[in-house]
């Protein structure tokens, strides 16, 4: 992150993420770049000592190339994830820290499996099987799993670290080990499958409910809301706990359809190329919704995923299975829109509750829309990216494809640049 070029592309991606693409309203009105960034700095000097170390026991053989390769893929949008969302409302760095760390380790893990690696899957799922009994594995595994093994548990220590409260620590450990890695080994075991009966009838027959609950669920975003949140916790005990929060009948039912759906689909939207398994380096084959369009699986997700109107959803379908840029935009509109008209729609009285949390909620959303374009800028894959002008359009219409060029100072809703 020290590169002048990829300092330049992240200053952008931020002025993106502080123009509130979606909500208008989910930052401060005036967001300090030039702190912020100071703020990133800071963190990232100790985020490197941090994550490498992990990353040295998880990966013991690895070269130092190596290691190098796999933070400089990580830590850019671990660390500047962590200081983005809070928005210079939390000055404490350490915090932030070890929160961007922790969310790193699960990108690593996430990373490790997409590229087929066996061992990880393994070490995943004794992980979630500690964090849902509480009970460490003890059986015999290989030494790689064992590796893998310590550096995952770094998990549990950082969210201690950050903020121990017993109605608020399982809650984050939950939506990181187990919504987001556990159910993402599983899509794994459930693209494999798919590869071995080639997609057949039966295959959806036999899956289709299962990939649905599990895409949907692995979205990420309560992973990264919640890391950020118990920050936000320890300095405001009063505001509601991460337990209160998921007990909420309405805040459940938000969280685990247009929330995590709408995630869901800037996440293949931004994927779908590597997503196809083509580019090994990058990925093996896996599910997504933009590259198997199999009626089933649309018209499941569509409905669990918060879409009432029988006529948006007849809509939807036809634009998933265009497979083509405009289908594809207008299925990204769609969830725009459904975010903005369920946040419209709820009670003043809630709003004021929880507004820590839904703040956090939508900076996250946006995050996410903007980190579909985000990896893509930061790999410098100019062929990959000249594909993806209909994120761009999506994120601020009308840009320039000069990606390589410095951001024009003065962005609305930036302060200092």
């Amino acid at each position: 992150m020290s590169d002048m070029k990829n300092s330049q592309k992240l200053s952008y991606l931020l002025r993106l993420l502080w123009n509130n693409p979606i909500f208008g309203d989910s930052y401060p009105p005036v967001v300090y770049e030039s702190s912020t960034l100071l703020q990133i700095k800071t963190i990232h000097a100790d985020f490197v000592t941090k994550f490498r170390k992990i990353l040295a026991e998880g990966m013991p053989h690895a070269s130092l190339l190596e290691l190098d390769e796999t933070m400089n893929q990580i830590a850019p949008k671990s660390v500047a994830f962590c200081a983005a969302i809070a928005a210079g409302e939390i000055q404490d760095t350490d915090r932030l820290c070890n929160a961007a760390v922790a969310i790193a380790i699960s990108y690593w893990a996430d990373q490790t499996m997409d590229r087929g690696d066996e061992a990880m899957l393994a070490a995943v799922r004794h992980i979630n099987n500690e964090i849902q009994k509480g009970e460490p594995c003890t059986q015999p595994v290989s030494r790689q799993i064992s590796s893998y093994l310590s550096a995952l548990r770094q998990i549990k220590r950082l969210a201690g670290e950050i903020n121990d409260h017993p109605e608020d620590l399982p809650y984050m450990l939950r939506a990181i080990c187990v919504d987001v890695l556990s159910n993402q080994a599983h899509v794994r075991d459930l693209s494999r499958q798919y590869l071995i009966t080639g997609g057949v009838s039966k295959y959806w027959d036999n899956h289709t409910e299962e990939i649905v609950r599990t895409v949907i669920a692995n979205s990420g975003l309560m992973s990264a809301v919640t890391a950020v949140y118990i920050i936000y916790r320890y300095y405001q005990p009063d505001i509601p706990s991460l337990a209160d929060i998921y007990q909420h009948p309405e805040l459940s039912r938000l969280i685990a359809g247009p929330f995590n759906g709408a995630v869901r689909i800037f996440d293949d939207l931004g994927d779908r190329q590597i997503d196809l398994g083509q580019n090994p380096q990058w990925g093996i084959f896996n599910i997504n919704l933009f590259n198997q369009p199999n009626a089933e699986l649309l018209e499941g997700f569509i409905r669990s995923s918060g879409i009432e109107d029988a006529a948006q959803r007849d809509a939807l379908m036809e634009s998933f299975m265009r497979a083509d840029a405009p289908g594809r935009m207008h299925v990204t509109k769609t969830y725009i829109h459904l975010l903005r008209e369920k946040f419209e729609s709820l009670p003043e009285g809630l709003l004021q509750k929880y507004a820590v949390f839904l703040d956090l909620c939508k900076r996250t959303l946006e995050a996410g829309l903007v980190n579909s374009l985000g990896d893509i800028l930061l790999t410098e894959d100019k062929g990959f990216l000249m594909g993806e002008s209909e994120i761009l359009e999506l994120v601020t219409p009308g840009i320039s494809a000069d990606f390589s060029a410095k951001p024009a100072a003065g962005s609305q809703g930036t302060g200092d640049s």
